[in-house]
């Protein structure tokens, strides 16, 4: 029972987190997770973990390693493939040997061999920490790339070297042909398995695909279980690197390029839906799970009086500025000697290239493997000498991993800040993408009943896709934009108050249509007093309302002369009273929107779009029924639309969410379509 209750509070952490990371754009997802973990720690009832370094990189990371092997560019690693394996191997290997010096100047009591043991912990960087730093900052294709592969290959190196360290010191002896003979088979035989089972698996599904026998479930099973076979075959038979067998199995994998016909596009886009989900899970839990271990680890540093806790810090910061002057002049010496694909020739440092170094330096963040790592040091560490080795370095190197994590958060954006829009023009070509994605996904919802309303919504959609294409706001206009929004959704509110009180009969219409205004008022942090305030009055307003129902129900029961309608014919005597309220509401928000142009309250191309936006919403309201005698009437209609355009506008925000989790968009793109959608829901109420 402990145990799933562990995995419900990872799960909601997971949640929780990407609720909160569209609110703070300036904190990267990972350093929400951790957060979330470390409070999770001090949950009551929360079991310990005892995570099996085996088991962790089997179901984690060999999933994730295969999904980002699988959308890695093929022809950057190609062009790259020195500066990598530069990086994974030669780099890994200096940081051991350096961090392993470092460790016994700060500590004499400490072996050697421990050292390097730690060292091979920390030296690995996180894929999955790398992966959330492109979206945060503005790195070039050939820095992704490098970051991504290198990140990719160096565990392998990493967990071997550990391996050896631990070896070594248990048995006092160190053999470097033995060594590198490992090293050099874990790498070879880890490949080969991995690119002869991958491709395997592309002969396996291009034949089930030309039997017919390929269906969405079955694909997405295979791509499912494969890494964790690939890894298993590797790691268990013949004894070298699933990491790297994951890896290379994901690189040659192409069976979801092979083919064309519209049964393969969809089991490609629902496979795809269906990785970006486990992706997200996978990522945010192996986050979670780092920041629950993290007070394991440091809590035993705290307790122990033969550590001195602050000691440990500073050694962790001195670590942490000598790995990091490591990697920056490592990396910058690649750089020089690495020559040119178009002259052949090697090319001096610019200040360009010495900032792409830096870059490249702070991008290498540590995270869950090297706390695993960490957390497989043997307890008798503790016991060989007076000093307690495994107790401080776990101490170490949750200080190193949280350092490393801030780093990559703080200083990579400020070294590669995002491109900044001045034109609009980006944005505009983001937007216009992110309708036609939305647009198609509308066009597959298949219900006979609602075509109408379908094809209704459809033009809606192309209208704003034939406004984005016609004019392309700055950013100064898009913030009046949405500003003016804004103070139409207030001016509407006001609206529909003064109507309710005039009208106190329609007083559930006018609340029903006032329901999303105080939505995607309160999405955009404005308005929490005038919606309490809404609120209040609405509930005084249905209070009296009540009473008078009452009074209407006693006189019934009292004189059995009251006519009373059906239920059916209520509801649609309803829906009408609601649409005939909101195309008032419409007509008089277009006739405000004049005004704010006439006075200079707003640009007139800002005033326009919303008139504009307003006629398609009153066009598609009035738009008459085309279908048989007795499918869709008239009155029906408006509700059906508005049920449609509810179900689009759900459709735009999880196209918003993928093309930002894709980093097709950019954080403040995505939170700028996010808030137009918000207002845009208050137009509809289904």
């Amino acid at each position: 029972m402990g145990s799933f209750l562990l995995i419900i509070q990872i799960g909601i952490a997971v949640v929780i987190s990407s609720l909160l990371s569209p609110y703070i754009p300036r904190v990267s997802m990972p350093l929400v997770q951790i957060f979330l973990g470390i409070l999770w720690f001090f949950i009551p009832g929360l079991p310990l973990i005892n995570l099996d370094s085996e088991f962790f990189l089997l179901v984690f990371i060999a999933l994730l390693l295969y999904f980002e092997a699988m959308h890695i560019s093929r022809s950057g690693l190609r062009k790259n493939l020195g500066i990598t394996l530069s990086l994974a191997v030669g780099l890994v290997l200096l940081s051991i040997v350096i961090a392993g010096y470092t460790l016994t100047f700060s500590m004499a009591a400490i072996p050697l061999a421990a050292a390097f043991a730690l060292g091979a912990a920390l030296s690995p960087t996180d894929a999955v920490a790398v992966a959330q730093i492109g979206a945060d900052a503005q790195l070039t294709e050939r820095q992704e790339t490098v970051l991504a592969t290198e990140s990719l290959f160096n565990d392998a190196s990493g967990i071997v070297s550990f391996q050896f360290a631990l070896v070594t010191l248990i048995t006092g002896t160190f053999s470097p042909l033995k060594f590198s003979l490992n090293v050099l088979y874990s790498f070879i035989g880890g490949a080969a398995v991995g690119a002869v089972l991958g491709i395997m698996l592309n002969h396996l599904i291009v034949w089930l695909r030309r039997m017919r026998l390929e269906t969405t479930t079955n694909r997405i099973l295979i791509e499912l279980m494969f890494p964790l076979l690939v890894f298993w075959v590797a790691d268990d038979i013949f004894e070298a690197s699933g990491v790297i067998a994951v890896v290379a199995a994901g690189l040659v994998a192409r069976y979801h390029r092979v083919g064309v016909g519209e049964d393969l596009a969809e089991v490609n886009r629902v496979s795809g839906a269906v990785w970006d989900v486990v992706a997200f899970v996978l990522n945010g839990s192996v986050f979670v799970l780092l920041g629950i271990e993290l007070p394991l680890a440091m809590r035993q540093t705290i307790v122990n009086d033969k550590v001195n806790t602050v000691g440990m810090v500073l050694t962790a910061m001195v670590l942490c500025m000598v790995l990091y002057l490591v990697r920056f002049f490592w990396i910058a010496a690649t750089l020089r000697t690495t020559k040119s694909h178009e002259t052949g020739l090697r090319r001096k440092m610019t200040k360009e290239r010495w900032h792409s170094a830096a870059v490249m330096t702070f991008s290498g963040a540590k995270g869950t493997i090297s706390l695993i790592l960490a957390f497989s040091l043997p307890s008798q560490l503790d016991t060989m000498t007076d000093f307690p080795v495994r107790t401080a370095f776990l101490f170490i190197a949750a200080v190193y991993i949280i350092l490393s994590l801030l780093i990559a958060n703080i200083i990579v954006p400020i070294l590669a800040p995002a491109e900044k829009d001045e034109d609009g023009h980006k944005f505009a070509l983001a937007n216009l993408e992110m309708l036609n994605r939305t647009l198609v996904a509308i066009s597959r919802i298949d219900n006979p009943d609602q075509h109408i309303a379908i094809e209704a919504v459809m033009r809606s959609y192309n209208a704003r896709i034939a406004r984005q294409r016609g004019k392309v706001l700055t950013p100064e206009e898009l913030a009046t934009l949405h500003s003016a929004r804004i103070e139409m959704r207030h001016w509407q509110s006001t609206w529909l108050e003064n109507y309710a009180r005039r009208n106190p009969q329609y007083t559930d219409a006018c609340q029903r249509l006032l329901a999303p205004i105080e939505y995607s008022l309160t999405h955009d942090g404005a308005g929490w007093f005038k919606h309490v305030r809404t609120r209040m009055y609405f509930l005084r307003l249905k209070t009296v309302v009540w009473i008078r129902v009452m009074r209407a129900a006693i006189r019934f029961l009292w004189t059995r002369t009251v006519q009373v309608t059906t239920r059916s014919e209520d509801v649609e005597y309803r829906r009408s009273e609601v649409t005939r309220i909101q195309l008032q509401l419409l007509q008089d928000s277009i006739h405000h929107a004049f005004i704010l142009i006439n006075y200079d309250q707003v640009p007139p191309v800002v005033g326009s779009t919303i008139v504009s936006e307003l006629r398609t919403l009153i066009k598609s309201l009035q738009m008459p029924s085309m279908a048989k005698p007795g499918a869709t009437t008239f009155e029906s209609f408006p509700h059906q639309f508005n049920e449609v355009l509810s179900q689009a506008y759900a459709i735009e925000l999880e196209t918003i969410r993928t093309m930002a989790d894709k980093k097709e968009i950019t954080r403040e793109q995505a939170r700028t379509m996010r808030h137009n959608v918000f207002l845009m829901q208050s137009d509809s109420v289904a």
